[in-house]
């Protein structure tokens, strides 16, 4: 009876593991497309203009209109996840899944600067800043940047002409610190604040996705068995292979070939 029992387990565990990851998958598509359409509506609450992905000295605020900035480190404040929480009613908790999720809200109760801090840099879902909103970690608004490679960016709806196939969104990982950092969170995370496309001015992503290096892929997370969620600028989300997303064409408005990079104006 015994081993009759644990051949049916062991049949059903593969069926029990199936349902599980099209569960979590299913939330993780819903969550983007509440947050592909956060970011649409403050496109259009703000006369057309993109949510700025990355760029330091702009306001942002906690669910009861306090400064990010005067409660953490002000870099928090940079990033886009505070600026866009008021158009999700600030209930940022859906942004985030597995163990990331309970020690984040763990420190929304012990240590709210750190709590808001985390928040900023690892959200399961990371923006494709670089192209849409802009980055000044990668050119946005940077005057001598623009002069040598032109508007690279969109910053406004109407500069995305093919909205159902643009990346706005992605599940995404990032690096944490190394143990002994003082942070809450050591190793591989699944979450961070922003994805980058396979191209820039040079290529970025390596040749084959790896699952233990958050980098290599631009930051996404293949984690919904072994598929990427990816919300996109008309609105909908799916669930795509990760070798799917490596063509420039569903990463930057300007780009009109798969493997297009960035380049000096009149070069």
């Amino acid at each position: 009876m015994i081993a009759i029992l644990a051949g049916i387990l062991a049949a059903l565990l593969p069926i029990i593991s199936r349902a599980r990851v099209a569960s979590e998958r299913a939330r993780e598509i819903a969550a983007a497309r509440t947050l592909t359409g956060a970011w649409s509506q403050y496109a259009m609450d703000s006369n057309g203009t993109l949510l700025p992905g990355y760029k330091s000295g702009l306001p942002a605020y906690d669910a009861n209109r306090n400064p990010i900035a005067q409660q953490t480190i002000g870099v928090a404040a940079s990033r886009w996840v505070w600026r866009l929480a008021p158009y999700i009613g600030h209930d940022v908790r859906g942004l985030f899944v597995g163990d990331h999720e309970r020690v984040l809200r763990e420190l929304e109760t012990t240590d709210i600067s750190n709590y808001l801090y985390q928040t900023s840099v690892f959200p399961s879902f990371g923006l494709n800043s670089v192209w849409l909103g802009g980055d000044e970690n990668f050119g946005g608004y940077n005057s001598a940047f623009l002069a040598t490679f032109g508007k690279f960016y969109a910053t406004r709806l109407s500069e995305i002409n093919q909205p159902a196939t643009m990346v706005v969104f992605g599940s995404a990982r990032g690096q944490e610190s190394a143990p002994g950092s003082g942070s809450p969170i050591e190793g591989v995370a699944e979450g961070y604040f922003r994805i980058r496309s396979p191209w820039f001015d040079v290529r970025t992503w390596a040749s084959a996705y790896d699952a233990g290096d958050p980098a290599s892929w631009g930051n996404l997370s293949a984690r919904n068995g072994g598929e990427i969620v990816t919300g996109f600028a008309d609105g909908h989300a799916e669930s795509r292979a990760p070798e799917s997303l490596d063509d420039m064409r569903l990463w930057a408005p300007g780009a009109d070939a798969k493997e297009w990079k960035l380049t000096p104006v009149g070069g």
